[in-house]
């Protein structure tokens, strides 16, 4: 299982479904039904309003955007592409839509690549291989 660090301890746990340890599960649970009863009342606020009226951390509003756990938070800054400047996807990936199928098309590329120069390779070696066989059986 893969380790991360949890935002709100910072100590090091075994990373299963939620993005905090265990042992801050439930703060992290009081902390989202606060930010759920503050959207419930005034849905129109941005996130900074929202860790006011709820009382909790921003960094903490942003990690359950960026979850998905809360979706009908006003960012102030629009987050944009960090290619061309377009709007992103999302805050975590950081990327437009188009930007991000250039960098997936230019990856299967890289990789075939890759890919075709290793067989090239693996064919000379076998047939430097077979050449220096022949030699010796030769003399």
């Amino acid at each position: 299982m893969p380790l991360a660090t949890c935002p709100r301890c910072k100590k090091m746990f075994e990373k299963i479904r939620s993005i905090v340890c265990p042992k801050c599960q439930d703060e992290e649970n009081t902390d989202y039904d606060r930010i759920r009863g503050v959207l419930d009342a005034q849905p129109n606020l941005n996130a900074e309003q929202v860790s006011v009226e709820a009382d909790v951390d921003v960094q903490c509003v942003m990690r359950m955007i960026d979850e998905g756990l809360i979706s009908n938070v006003e960012m102030k800054d629009a987050v944009k592409c960090g290619r061309c400047g377009a709007p992103a996807i999302s805050r975590s990936k950081k990327l437009c839509q188009a930007c991000l199928e250039k960098l997936n098309a230019k990856v299967i590329k890289t990789q075939a690549q890759i890919k075709l120069q290793d067989k090239k390779d693996v064919q000379v070696g076998e047939r430097v291989h077979a050449r220096k066989m022949f030699e010796e059986k030769r003399r």
